[in-house]
């Protein structure tokens, strides 16, 4: 009987079309906010919104103005440094901190030029625009600290498909 209801378990789960897009983003995290979650067939339907990093950068400091903290300006250098991580996250289709030389922000900022005393990042995939990716960040409390650290200066901002099509997002936000 119990072999019976694990397969069935199985069986429902596979046959779930969203199960799919099930992606577990971290194992651990400091910060906490590991989250997975499931999309309508509608939003999974709409196509990806280019990225605008003007647009970007005039969505995130108007949530850091609401919050009483000073504007960011996009830096080139940054913006080097989260395409980077975008393309490696796109490339082996699974979000993460380290890059696929086992790169820190911080490191990859460097390397791109930027002299970071802090380089912090917001990693996601799977929205379909920065303002839906934007959302999310500011509902999730590690993500949401970074958004509003007050050591930072400048924002790097950069999205990346996989062969499929999926979104992965990162955002560094630095400090010299």
């Amino acid at each position: 009987m119990m072999r019976r209801a694990i397969v069935i378990a199985i069986l429902s789960l596979a046959a779930t079309p969203a199960i799919a897009e099930l992606r577990l983003p971290c194992l651990w995290n400091p910060f906490g906010g590991c989250s997975s979650s499931f999309v309508s067939p509608e939003y999974a339907a709409k196509p990806v919104e280019p990225l605008d990093p003007e647009a970007a950068l005039e969505a995130i400091n108007a949530y850091r103005a609401e919050n009483g903290r000073k504007p960011l300006v996009l830096d080139e250098r940054l913006a080097r440094a989260a395409a980077a991580q975008s393309e490696a996250q796109a490339g082996r289709s699974r979000i993460g901190h380290y890059g696929s030389d086992g790169s820190t922000a911080k490191a990859r900022a460097r390397r791109a030029g930027y002299p970071a005393k802090i380089a912090s990042e917001n990693v996601g995939a799977g929205f379909k625009s920065f303002g839906d990716m934007l959302k999310f960040w500011t509902q999730s409390s590690g993500h949401r600290t970074n958004l509003l650290r007050q050591n930072v200066a400048a924002i790097g901002i950069a999205m990346a498909t996989n062969k499929s099509g999926r979104p992965y997002w990162t955002l560094v936000l630095g400090g010299e």
